[in-house]
């Protein structure tokens, strides 16, 4: 009987693990998924499992970052507030307005700049381009503007094996004009 009733319990103990790690792979995580070079080519992953995460509603977060030759690195992360899927193919996202720093490579002398105040926005794909535009914040003047070429690591929210529906969201006359009023 003592046989029976530990083979009975190994059993459940084993069905049971089993329906724990079957929910533990629902659970969503952050995961890389893609990562372009400068110039836009594949270093890691699949632009169509990103493209596909994102079509499923899954939030996004980039990260982009630079080693010196003197081995000082920085590595960047951002959520968008705004992302494009152009074609199927590409991603273009755009980034909410943050302060620029003083530093970025020593973080003891990490501060806001505030001489004057300037607020960093930035647009950027998986084609590797990267724009952004530096606000004087007492005057409201843009005081710089840059085109880089950047590599770019691309993260989803998403479930381990995510099987959700991938609907078609670009739909012929899914855009029309209803009416328009320009201004004088």
């Amino acid at each position: 009987m003592l046989k029976i009733n530990t083979l009975i319990t190994c059993c459940f103990v084993i069905l049971l693990s089993g329906c724990l790690v079957s929910k533990q792979q629902d659970i969503p995580t952050w995961h890389l998924v893609y990562q372009n070079d400068s110039t836009g080519h594949t270093l890691y992953g699949n632009k169509l499992i990103l493209t596909d995460a994102i079509k499923r509603g899954s939030p996004v977060r980039v990260a982009w970052g630079e080693k010196l030759d003197d081995g000082t690195s920085d590595v960047e992360f951002s959520v968008p507030e705004f992302v494009t899927l152009v074609g199927d193919t590409d991603v273009v996202v755009q980034f909410p307005a943050s302060m620029i720093q003083t530093e970025y490579m020593i973080a003891k002398k990490s501060y806001l700049k505030t001489n004057p105040p300037t607020q960093w926005r930035a647009l950027m794909s998986t084609d590797g381009h990267y724009h952004q535009f530096h606000t004087d914040l007492k005057t409201g003047d843009v005081k710089r503007v840059m085109w880089l070429k950047t590599a770019m690591a691309w993260y989803v929210l998403s479930p381990q094996n995510d099987k959700r529906y991938i609907p078609e969201l670009a739909l012929k006359n899914g855009i029309r004009l209803d009416s328009i009023k320009r201004g004088k």
